[in-house]
Order: structure tokens, then C-alpha cells, then sequence
């Protein structure tokens, strides 16, 4: 009979399917957050063309 502690072990041990929703979903965390990263820098980047377009037009 199988265990009722984890609907997703058959003998102890995860299936594959298992394992490869569990990669998905770390590797989707990752690419939130280096899309977070490069927005981030994005934003930056803005922010100084605008003061560096504000000193040009000042000059």
C-alpha cells in the first residue's frame, strides 16, 4: 500500500514528473528575478539619460 504523507512518492521517491514541475518552478523564480534585475537597470539607465540630457540642454 502506498504512503499517505506524499501523494507524489512512490517508494520514497519523487516521480520525474515531480521533478521536473519542482525545476520549472526554480527556474521561473530565477527568471523573475533577473527580469526584475534588468528592469531595475533599465530604470537606472533612464534616470541618468534624463539628468545627463537635462546638464547638455542646460549648457
Amino acid at each position: 500500500m502506498r504512503s499517505a504523507s506524499n501523494p507524489y512518492q512512490r517508494d520514497g521517491v519523487l516521480n520525474s514528473t515531480t521533478m521536473a514541475v519542482q525545476a520549472g518552478a526554480q527556474h521561473a523564480v530565477e527568471f523573475q528575478v533577473w527580469a526584475s534585475q534588468q528592469a531595475t537597470s533599465l530604470a537606472k539607465l533612464k534616470i541618468f539619460a534624463t539628468m545627463a540630457k537635462n546638464v547638455n540642454d542646460q549648457q
